[in-house]
């Protein structure tokens, strides 16, 4: 008979399952809902780069400067809503692996329970070859876990870092405020106040996820 993992003895090994995958699902649904969220603070600094863009053309040469900043708005709008796509895609293809993995995890649980109370069985031998397909099985996913895991945690980690740029975003934005005059002064200052206090929540959310994917690993 092959070698099997020993372990505890799984008592509820289908409540444990279905915990389990619970937990998953949760955690990519939270994860979305998140992201989602971020999509629309994101798509909500676009349309206030439009609006700065149209209140720095009116404001002529003394808001020359602030034109090129709406540019930097409008792509960190974008960066967000694509990263918040490509990691909600991650997030939902961890879910579908994670709970494949716990499938293949509660399998072998199940042989090394019959390979332990049936030892002495003369067709124990016959498990062998499903016992050994199973685990292969479990190591491919375990590694794709894994690496799917790494992947969602690295794009995190990129679009909070690029959000960063928001707060010199704004703060460049306020100096080229000042110089617009009193006419247009408090509508540019006002944008770069969304602006920061967009990304703030944006970051609240990526934050949030961050933590939520630390549980899975």
């Amino acid at each position: 008979m092959s070698e099997y993992i020993s372990g505890e003895k799984n008592s509820q090994p289908q409540e444990y399952c279905q915990d389990i995958d619970y937990n998953y699902f949760v955690a990519a649904a939270v994860i979305a809902a998140k992201l989602d969220q971020a999509t629309t603070i994101a798509q909500q600094l676009s349309l206030t780069a439009s609006n700065a863009r149209a209140v720095a053309l009116r404001a002529g040469e003394r808001a020359a400067g602030f034109r090129p900043l709406t540019d930097f708005i409008d792509r960190l709008a974008e960066i967000t809503i694509t990263a918040s796509k490509k990691i909600n895609l991650l997030a939902a293809k961890l879910s579908k692996t994670s709970a494949a993995k716990v499938r293949a995890d509660n399998a072998i649980k199940h042989f090394n329970l019959v390979f332990t109370k049936a030892a002495d069985s003369p067709f124990i031998n016959s498990l062998d070859s499903a016992f050994e397909h199973c685990k292969i099985n479990q190591d491919r996913l375990t590694r794709a876990y894994q690496r799917q895991i790494g992947q969602l945690s690295e794009e995190l980690a990129m679009l909070s870092s690029e959000l960063r740029n928001a707060v010199i975003l704004a703060t460049l934005s306020r100096v080229e405020a000042s110089q617009a005059g009193a006419q247009y002064q408090d509508a540019l200052i006002n944008v770069a106040d969304n602006v920061e206090g967009a990304a703030g929540k944006i970051k609240e959310h990526i934050k949030y996820s961050q933590q939520v994917v630390s549980t899975l690993q």
